[in-house]
C-alpha cells in the first residue's frame, strides 16, 4: 500500500494495519529468536541442513527488519499513544491488542514460574544442558512473541463474530 493510499484511510483502518504489521513483526521476531536458540544447541552443525537453517535464519531477520521499518512508517498516521502503548481508539483493534498482550503475558508468567520452580534442580540441568536457564528463557520469549502475533493476525482476519 502506498503512502497516498494510507493517507486516505480512516484512523481505525490505519490502526488495524499497524497492529497487523506489529503481529507479523512479532512472529518474525519469535521465529528468529527460536532459530537462534536452536543454533545455540548446535543441532545443525554441517551439511545441507546447516545451510537451510542459516538461510531460514536470514529470511527471518530480513522479514523482521522489513516489518519493523514498515510499521515505523505509521508513526505519524494516528495518535502517538496508540503507536507506543498499543492502546487504540478503535474498539475492536484495542480489544485485539489487549487480548494478545494479555495472552503473551500469561505465557511469560507461566515460563517464569517454571524457571523459579525448576531452575536450580539438578535434573533440570541434566535434561536441558548447561545453558538450561538461558534456553528456557529464550523459548518462553519466543512463544510469547509467537502467541502475540498469531492472536493479532487471526483476530484481524475478519473473524470478529466471536467477540
Amino acid at each position: 500500500m502506498t503512502a497516498t493510499q494510507v493517507n486516505t484511510l480512516s484512523i481505525a483502518e490505519k490502526e488495524q494495519l499497524y497492529l497487523n504489521l506489529t503481529g507479523k513483526c512479532s512472529i518474525a521476531l519469535a521465529c528468529f529468536w527460536a532459530l537462534l536458540t536452536v543454533e545455540d544447541a548446535n543441532v545443525f552443525n554441517d551439511g545441507i541442513f546447516h545451510w537451510i537453517f542459516e538461510g531460514t535464519l536470514l529470511v527471518c531477520l530480513i522479514s523482521l527488519i522489513c516489518f519493523a521499518i514498515k510499521s515505523w512508517s505509521y508513526k505519524g498516521q494516528f495518535h502517538t499513544k496508540a503507536f507506543w502503548t498499543m492502546q487504540f481508539s478503535d474498539e475492536y483493534t484495542d480489544y485485539v491488542s489487549s487480548l494478545s498482550i494479555r495472552l503473551a503475558f500469561m505465557v511469560m508468567s507461566i515460563g517464569l514460574m517454571m524457571l523459579v520452580v525448576f531452575g536450580d534442580s539438578q535434573w533440570f540441568y541434566d535434561l536441558a544442558g548447561e545453558n538450561a536457564l538461558l534456553s528456557l528463557a529464550q523459548i518462553v520469549l519466543s512463544l510469547s512473541f509467537l502467541l502475540h502475533g498469531i492472536v493479532v493476525l487471526v483476530k484481524l482476519q475478519g473473524n470478529d463474530n466471536d467477540e
